[in-house]
């Protein structure tokens, strides 16, 4: 009786000193625009990349919800993390990807299985030597003018130059940077940001 009890209130101040391993404080923000604070557990382990297709949800009095793209507009976490519902794919299915930059132009992160942190590496390899597959992240980048819901374009490697061209042709000196190479598809984040911060000077 008495190891029964002892484990008992081990459970429970356990409970309280890790209420939810993972969950990250948030909110979501429902299609009828209203907003729900609660905490949000976006991924599987701590350092691998966010879930594109489901999130789960914890609302203030601890009711627990798998939330699928359809079901908001979109999620933020910790604050400053802002993950928007995005039509993807030759089929349009709705996902979640991230808002790296914001402003005149947004720019939107998104990969085939999981959009992903900015700063994860970019390419997948296979190490033939122990026949082990290190984990692999490849960008999906999208703009969209933010005064217009209608101009998200996916921005291809091979496409990023007229693309960029058509998004920022009243930035002459950023024309000219990407014209030139100066500024490449490696350096989209800075192409759009540079362009915002010369949107909001006009």
């Amino acid at each position: 009786m008495k190891r029964t009890l002892l484990l008992l209130c081990f459970l429970f101040i356990y409970k309280l000193a890790f209420p939810q391993i993972g969950y990250e404080a948030g909110y979501i923000i429902k299609n009828n625009g209203d907003t729900i604070r609660g905490t949000i557990k976006d991924r599987k382990f701590t350092t691998s990349p966010a879930n594109s297709g489901k999130i789960k949800f914890m609302d203030a009095k601890g009711n627990k919800s798998n939330i699928t793209p359809d079901k908001v507009r979109g999620y933020c976490r910790k604050g400053s993390v802002f993950y928007r519902t995005l039509p993807v794919g030759r089929e349009s299915k709705l996902q979640f990807a991230r808002i790296l930059e914001m402003g005149d132009v947004i720019l939107f992160g998104y990969t085939t299985n999981t959009f992903v942190d900015a700063m994860a590496p970019a390419k997948s390899n296979k190490n033939a030597a122990d026949n082990h597959i290190t984990s692999v992240i490849d960008y999906m980048y999208f703009y969209q003018k933010s005064k217009d819901p209608n101009s998200l374009m996916k921005v291809k490697k091979d496409k990023f130059e007229s693309v960029s061209l058509f998004y920022f042709k009243d930035d002459a000196e950023l024309i000219k940077k990407i014209e030139d190479k100066s500024l490449k598809y490696e350096d989209i984040e800075l192409v759009v940001k540079t362009y915002n911060q010369f949107a909001a000077k006009k």
